[in-house]
């Protein structure tokens, strides 16, 4: 097993065996550079507590590992290839021993190839992918926001308390949230989607090269479709709706309540309250 480090301020000979390592100093912030040679189908896991997990993309099959730790006394930080590299399988870790779950922090940045299975886990910090190609992805947070951006691939969402947007993405997503806005702009025009969420606004933008049909329910909350009413039924403050794009090849499903939900709208954010 070969891994490639470079440690910045702080030693960590104990990564050169992939064993978990303990970072102990008196308050400082350190930083952490790695780069690790996956192959072409491979599960990548990233767990943390209190770290805030950036994800973006490569043009080689090596994964770029950029780690900022601070409190790093409370922070554990390890990583692990579970097979030969190039690894079928490597696992990212930050997380917060006690006494340091007001002060620790990590920022976790991820150069990742195209093609990877990706699974991020983390909490009370927020999730960012831009400009990746996955195979599929899993985000999860606590009272974080998740954003993804110009991206292609099944996408898993859930968070809570927190917004979420899916901008410029390419596959299947499912989204579930609490207390917050979703936007979502893409294209959707094969397998299942959704969206869920409480206490919020839903916007979605479906581009040009959609074939959807998109079905969903609300209560107390607006609910517009290209502008208007089309397609909107009303049965006291509860709503129904379908909105067909092309042949509706794709299934499309969105429950709210209470909270608005608009198809198509002129504009992305035309949140209740919002500018």
């Amino acid at each position: 097993m070969k891994l490639k480090l470079r440690i910045v301020l702080v030693i960590l000979a104990a990564l050169a065996t992939m064993a978990p390592v303990c970072v102990l100093a008196g308050g400082n912030t350190s930083t952490i550079s790695s780069s690790i040679e996956l192959s072409d189908e491979v599960l990548v896991e990233v767990f943390g507590e209190n770290a805030e997990i950036r994800i973006h993309r490569v043009s080689t099959r090596t994964l770029e590992l950029d780690v900022t730790l601070h409190n790093e006394e409370f922070v554990d930080f390890y990583t692990q290839a579970l097979t030969p590299e190039p690894t079928d399988h490597f696992v990212i870790s930050a997380t917060t021993s006690t006494g340091g779950t007001t002060t620790a922090n990590s920022l976790i940045e991820i150069g990742i190839p195209r093609d990877v299975e990706l699974v991020v886990q983390t909490t009370n910090r927020p999730i960012s992918v831009d400009t990746v190609d996955l195979a599929s992805a899993s985000l999860t947070t606590v009272n974080g926001e998740i954003s993804v951006t110009n991206s292609s691939g099944n996408y898993d969402i859930n968070t809570t308390n927190s917004e979420v947007t899916i901008q410029s993405v390419d596959g299947d997503v499912n989204v579930t949230t609490t207390n917050a806005h979703v936007w979502f702009e893409g294209v959707v025009s094969g397998g299942t989607s959704s969206i869920s969420t409480t206490n919020g606004d839903i916007a979605v933008r479906l581009n040009n090269g959609s074939d959807a049909n998109v079905t969903g329910s609300t209560h107390n909350g607006e609910v517009t479709i290209n502008g208007g009413d089309e397609g909107v039924a009303k049965d006291g403050d509860k709503f129904t709706f379908e909105h067909r794009i092309e042949d509706g090849a794709a299934t499309f499903n969105i429950t709210n309540g209470p909270g608005a939900v608009h198809i198509n709208p002129d504009a992305i954010a035309v949140f209740d309250g919002d500018s």
